[in-house]
């Protein structure tokens, strides 16, 4: 399960994944385990409606950030490096990322009114109308997101997409090669993942359009951490996406439970959709980096490991 005698780590196979399922798998037992020790003392049918959307919301955050904290814990241990050495990146490229994210759903939505294929719709009414509960759920809303695009984007791109580069660079593939096949394996497991937590029935096709719509997403904000070396501008990519149709504009299909500004109904496909959204969002950190850096390259450090590493282990 190693590698050979300069690197004594366990292979790329192993350090990419087993972080992910770990983290990935202990949610929704800390979820269950929660939900049960609440229901033991309290009664929840007697909790109002904004209560239980709170407390969901809260909870997800809750089990988001235990996700993550294994991760790391499980990732710097396997990979015998620091945190510091996934890239974290700067504030600034969290802002413009987070700005470009948003700008992926809204500039899409926008045009769709436009034409005439989207149609703003009254908003489904939050169950409180006092402005410090809505401010609170927002608060929560937004926490909860944070933890959870960190869990992710910690996995699949600084964990998983940095590991299976350095496993394809060590058997001989260039490291630009290496950066590039592993952000489409990463994103395909990313998109799989959306089937495991969200569920493909329901609708036929929904699997599939989960894995693929997903996984094109996955493509966008991990290619800004290919180009970037950096976690920073994905994470701020995948969270101001996120926030978008939580706070803002909410998809009629969409069942967030949020105190969202309006809904919009979108007569295009979810594939259609997605598309716009990555090629809006590509535009947008293609121009931003090309701006703020000069050029556009593939990160090789990305699929490189130094034998001189500071260790994390004893």
């Amino acid at each position: 399960m190693t590698i050979g005698d300069e690197d004594t780590r366990v292979r790329a196979t192993w350090r990419a994944v087993a972080p992910w399922c770990l983290g990935f798998g202990v949610q929704p037992l800390v979820l269950t385990a929660i939900l049960l020790a609440i229901r033991s003392v309290l009664d929840l049918s007697e909790l109002g409606d904004v209560a239980i959307s709170l407390t969901d919301r809260a909870l997800f955050g809750v089990a988001s950030a235990l996700g993550l904290l294994l991760v790391v814990l499980l990732a710097t241990r396997l990979d015998e490096r620091p945190i510091s050495a996934y890239g974290l990146g700067t504030f600034p490229d969290w802002v413009a990322g987070l700005g470009i994210g948003g700008l992926t759903y809204a500039v899409p939505t926008a045009l769709l009114l436009q034409l005439g294929e989207a149609e703003l719709t009254a908003p489904v009414p939050f169950p409180a109308d006092a402005p410090s509960v809505i401010a609170l759920a927002v608060a929560v809303t937004v926490m909860a997101f944070v933890f959870q695009v960190a869990f992710e984007e910690f996995a699949f791109r600084g964990v998983m997409l940095k590991n299976f580069a350095e496993g394809l660079s060590a058997r001989g593939v260039s490291r630009d090669r290496s950066a590039v096949l592993a952000l489409l394996f990463s994103s395909l497991v990313f998109g799989v993942s959306h089937v495991i937590v969200q569920g493909g029935g329901g609708t036929e096709g929904r699997s599939l359009q989960l894995v693929i719509t997903s996984a094109l997403l996955g493509l966008l904000w991990g290619g800004g951490y290919v180009l970037t070396g950096r976690l920073a501008i994905p994470f701020g990519l995948h969270l101001g996406y996120n926030l978008w149709p939580a706070v803002v504009l909410q998809p009629t299909e969409a069942t967030l439970g949020t105190p969202a500004l309006g809904q919009v109904a979108y007569s295009v496909s979810q594939y259609e959709l997605t598309a716009g959204k990555v090629l809006v969002g590509g535009v947008c950190l293609v121009v931003w980096l090309y701006l703020t850096r000069g050029e556009l390259t593939v990160k090789a450090d990305i699929a490189e490991w130094a034998a001189d590493r500071t260790s994390t282990t004893s």
